[in-house]
């Protein structure tokens, strides 16, 4: 079987996107089915193409056996709203016109850029081949829920036609969690053509570790009680409020160490500055492999989300791997994520945008070492039964059933 993926995102981009579906992609390839990529150059969430790649028109490369095809794009950085969807528009079309001359079984567009699912949709139409949509936050609720359009804009009632084309004809849909799945129902999709195939973590990667003295040296973190944010500074991470409780905890021993970059990274730093914080760290994004280090270096890990209706039903994958490497987990969320977490004992969870609250945890988790370590048992249950090998395969199988070949 040949699969043919439509992909906006791809190692060594490191946001959850691009690492689910090269994990799941180089499993596949390594069950014995031929995979081709669709993809643009590296370049998010700058919007800066990573060396040593070019946007060039077309380039070809071969990643742990899957046929990689990168395209060009308008590229644009996360928080510029029109550039990004100009970037998202082209991909659309650059994709398109790349996978017309690539032979496939089948197509798997992943969301939630909507324009990956409309390529991946009309190459399926023109190779008379059946196809699956990947849904893993809904388009373009996701875009109203956080301010970035209005519901009566033009472009996102043209989305609204889009998002219910591509339901009606995609022979699969597979989205990340059950609430997902439950709003797909309520939009009328037959339940039955709708699986899920959750976020999960490769335990053997990210695997329990001490902290690196070489990392504890460079960022100072020596006697310190270090609480971590590791990933995407979007605009749906309630990162102003950490910053918040980094002034809060400024004579204490807590350090706030950030990772990577985003629509907020600017206004953070900016933040912080202003406060005259001398207890945040923040670091530019690590590659992929490095990140399991990073986490090490951390006593516990924020996830925190904004408060809207639909990151209630975000099961964000830093999760997995924060838990796989036995770390407790401070999740500012309503919702699946943290009902997760609290099920596991793996964390704890407290209202998203709330500076007491958050606060009030960290200061128990550093008070009470024991507490902490009890997380530990619940982090190696979670990690254990979201494995990456197990849902790669469940993938595949959602993947055979929309070709007919179950």
């Amino acid at each position: 079987m040949h699969v043919l993926v439509v992909t906006d995102n791809f190692v060594p981009e490191r946001n959850a996107p691009a690492k689910r579906t090269f994990e799941h992609c180089r499993r596949w390839v390594a069950a014995g089915v031929r995979v081709t990529v669709i993809t643009s150059a590296p370049n998010f969430p700058a919007g800066k193409v990573m060396t040593p790649y070019r946007n060039r028109l077309l380039q070809r490369e071969v990643l742990d056996g899957i046929e990689v095809i990168r395209v060009w794009t308008y590229l644009a950085p996360n928080s510029a709203v029109m550039r990004r969807s100009l970037d998202f528009a082209s991909f659309g079309v650059m994709s398109f016109l790349a996978g017309l001359r690539q032979p496939a079984d089948v197509v798997m567009a992943t969301s939630p850029q909507l324009l990956a699912g409309l390529s991946g949709r009309l190459l399926a139409l023109t190779k008379r081949r059946p196809w699956l949509l990947e849904i893993r936050d809904l388009w373009p609720d996701s875009i109203v829920a956080l301010d970035m359009m209005r519901e009566r804009n033009p472009l996102i009632r043209l989305l609204r036609l889009v998002e219910g084309s591509l339901y009606r004809s995609a022979a699969r849909i597979v989205t990340t969690n059950p609430n997902l799945r439950d709003r797909l129902i309520e939009r009328g999709v037959p339940g039955a053509k709708i699986g899920v195939v959750p976020n999960s973590v490769d335990a053997v990667q990210f695997a329990p570790r001490p902290k690196p003295d070489a990392l504890v040296e460079k960022y100072g973190l020596g006697g310190r009680f270090v609480v971590g944010y590791i990933g995407t500074q979007g605009l749906a991470h309630d990162l102003e409020t950490v910053v918040q409780a980094a002034q809060a905890l400024r004579d204490t021993n807590v350090l706030f160490l950030l990772v990577g970059d985003g629509a907020q990274h600017a206004a953070l730093v900016r933040q912080a500055k202003a406060l005259k914080l001398d207890n945040v760290r923040f670091v530019r994004p690590v590659p992929h492999n490095e990140v399991p280090d990073h986490i090490a270096c951390c006593d516990v890990l924020l996830v925190p989300l904004k408060r809207t209706a639909t990151l209630a039903d975000t099961m964000p994958s830093k999760i997995f791997e924060i838990a796989a490497m036995e770390r407790p987990i401070l999740i500012g969320a309503e919702g699946i994520a943290a009902e997760l977490i609290e099920s596991y004992r793996a964390g704890l969870a407290v209202e998203p945008e709330n500076l007491q609250q958050m606060v009030g945890a960290i200061d128990l988790l550093r008070g009470d070492p024991a507490l902490a370590a009890s997380m530990q048992e619940g982090c190696r249950r979670l990690a254990g039964d979201y494995s990456r090998d197990k849902f790669a395969a469940r993938m595949l199988d959602e993947i055979r059933l929309a070709a007919g070949r179950a």
